[in-house]
């Protein structure tokens, strides 16, 4: 949970890392055991760190992506359970729903953030929340915030970046229900060159065929998730 703060005219985030509690772990738990027996990997849910476990794990996350050469939000300072972040700009995810579902200013920024996780993964990165409300538009730069889970710690490098972009597609899918095609050749650009993500990526949605199929008879909410995994089974075809 983040506050947002202004101090000496700049705008701040105090982040807290609350204790979870056991229903979110059972709810982990479930989740991991359904993905695993789909072998579907890459959408294992990582321990879900509360105090300061959880502000350490943020912070390490953040000063590595830093190194990594991702832009990320500067830790300004921490306490009990707390970091003080600097502030990255608006959500993409803001900016999307202010377009009036013009296709092509969606397309432009789904393209500019598509190309910032893929310019993250290529130095060897993984962002582990990349779902457009966790990525931010700051001038001419894309960047990622909530890092409060490591998905490093329970799958390989190309699962997880692979996660990466079922988190983004998944995200964006409600703007490209009856474009598939265009936002497949969006990811797909994107994913040429990244081979292995790629692959692991291939071997996830060739076993969810069925999801797809599922969640385009349900209501709005499901159906964009059988939007991300058919532009997600065209890209990596």
């Amino acid at each position: 949970m983040a506050s947002g703060l202004h101090i000496h005219g700049e705008r701040v985030w105090l982040k807290h890392y609350p204790r979870g509690g056991l229903a979110r772990r059972l709810v982990h738990g479930l989740l991991n055991r359904v993905v695993g027996a789909l072998g579907a990997d890459c959408l294992r849910a990582p321990p879900h760190r509360g105090g300061d476990a959880g502000r350490d794990v943020e912070r390490r996350r953040i000063e590595l992506l830093r190194a990594q050469g991702v832009h990320v939000p500067e830790v300004i300072g921490q306490g009990p359970a707390m970091l003080l972040l600097g502030d990255i700009g608006r959500s993409v995810s803001h900016h999307l729903r202010r377009m009036g579902g013009d296709p092509e200013r969606i397309g432009a920024l789904a393209g500019r953030a598509a190309q910032a996780i893929a310019a993250a993964h290529r130095r060897g990165a993984y962002l582990g929340q990349a779902f457009p409300r966790n990525m931010t538009v700051d001038g001419e730069r894309i960047g990622f915030i909530d890092f409060q889970e490591d998905p490093g710690e329970i799958m390989p490098l190309a699962e997880a970046q692979a996660r990466d972009w079922l988190m983004f597609a998944v995200g964006v899918g409600r703007y490209y229900d009856g474009r598939e095609d265009a936002l497949a050749a969006l990811l797909g650009g994107c994913l040429r060159e990244l081979p292995q993500a790629r692959a692991a990526l291939a071997r996830t949605v060739a076993r969810l065929g069925f999801v797809e199929r599922a969640c385009y008879r349900l209501g709005r909410g499901p159906r964009a998730y059988g939007v991300a995994l058919r532009a997600l089974r065209l890209a990596v075809a």
